[in-house]
Formats: structure tokens, sequence, C-alpha cells
């Protein structure tokens, strides 16, 4: 799980970082943004108890919105329009009779194991299916700060070559729009922005054929899915 923490003085400043809950039972029924109290055994968390979501109306809740407009699989994913790395004007619909994969990150994102994880692992695939007729967009959630020569310097550090991958930023309220048709839930919390994560895959169709929640996942895992979705339209 991860959780943005205010500061624990003499310990650690307010940050969002990651934890392994011991009792994976206890993570049931928590959603993005609840509160919870726990306590770190052995470097894991346990006896996480649930306070309050930021869904359940308490006054001095993060203001999250649940994505009403999140596409169900099988949807025709309608077309948008943002600016790449290189400023450029790019189109969803320009990637038709391709098979496309969607991730949500930032270039400031603090946690190894969350947007850096995703990149890498587009990074990978970018290698496999160099020239295989495949497109891999990463849109930026923090599109303010992430302006196209921030993603420019971001997309020479992971090695985006901007034809197969592409890094993605625009108007705050388009990106919203965007990551809301896939399920992203986040917002901004002790400076930094807390988000869950989600990589959709749309076929050649333009329709939502998949979608893998967290990081977790293995470059050849994604590609082995993007492969049979390629060979069975």
């Amino acid at each position: 799980m991860t959780i943005s923490h205010a500061e624990i003085p003499g310990v650690m400043p307010a940050m969002a970082m990651n934890f392994l809950a011991s009792r994976p039972a206890e993570l049931r029924g928590l959603q993005p943004g609840s509160r919870i109290d726990f306590v770190i055994s052995g470097g894991k968390a346990t006896r996480i108890r649930p306070q309050a979501s930021v869904f359940d109306g308490i006054t001095d809740a993060i203001p999250v919105k649940k994505p009403a407009e999140a596409l169900k699989l099988g949807d025709v994913v309608p077309n948008f329009s943002l600016l790449d790395h290189r400023g450029q004007r790019f189109e969803l619909s320009s990637t038709r009779g391709q098979i496309v994969a969607v991730n949500f990150i930032y270039t400031r994102c603090p946690l190894p194991e969350v947007c850096p994880r995703l990149s890498a692992q587009f990074a990978r695939l970018q290698k496999r299916f160099a020239g295989g007729g495949i497109t891999l967009l990463s849109i930026t959630l923090d599109p303010q700060y992430d302006t196209p020569p921030i993603l420019d310097e971001y997309a020479r550090r992971w090695r985006a070559d901007g034809q197969t991958w592409r890094m993605l930023t625009g108007e705050l309220e388009s990106v919203a729009a965007v990551a809301a048709r896939f399920g992203m839930v986040y917002w901004p919390e002790q400076g930094l922005l807390t988000h869950t994560s989600m990589t959709g895959v749309i076929d050649q169709q333009g329709r939502l054929r998949a979608i893998i929640e967290g990081s977790s996942y293995q470059a050849q895992q994604l590609g082995d899915l993007m492969d049979r979705i390629r060979e069975t339209p």
C-alpha cells in the first residue's frame, strides 16, 4: 500500500512511501483515500485499522472524486488530444490499427516502486517491440510542472524514442479527463501526488481490452498480453 503521511517529528518528514502489509486480509475494504492507523513491526505494516475515507463526507477530507466516467472493458476509448514531450500535438486516433498501452506517471514521483518502475517496464517493452506496430503512452498526472521540456528530459533519461513511446502532458482538465476514463484516482497531499497505478491496453479497433492495476507486473507479462490481443482481435 502507498501511504501519504504527515511529518513524524524526529523520525521522518512528510512524504509518500510504500509499505508491505504483514496480513494482506487487513487491506480488504480499503480504497484510495482511506485514512488508516497501523503499526510497523518487522518492517511491515500490521494492525491496519481504517479510520475514515475521503469518500465518507468527513469535513477535513482531501477532495478526491471517484472516476464516474471510467470505461468498461470493451468500450471504445474516446479520442483525446495532448502534447508529447517534443511539444507536438498527439491524437489517440492516430494509433488506430495498433496496440496501445497507457500508463500514468509524474516526473517528481519519489517512490522507486511506482512511477520509475512503470517507466522501466515501458522501456523494456519499447526495446521488445521496436518497429512492431505498438504505441506506448505515459501521461503525466502533474501537467502543471511536467511541461514538454521537463518531459523531454525525462524521456531522454528513459530513452523514449518519441515514436513507439511518447510522454504526454496538456491542460490540467484534459489530463484529468483522460485519467478518469482509465479509473485513475489521485490527489495532491503533503507536497506530492498520491495516486493509484493503472495500465490500460487498447486494441487495434480502439477498444479498451485490459486494465492492469498496480506497478508490480513484469514487462514480459504485459508484452505477452499485448501479443495475444494483437493475434486475437
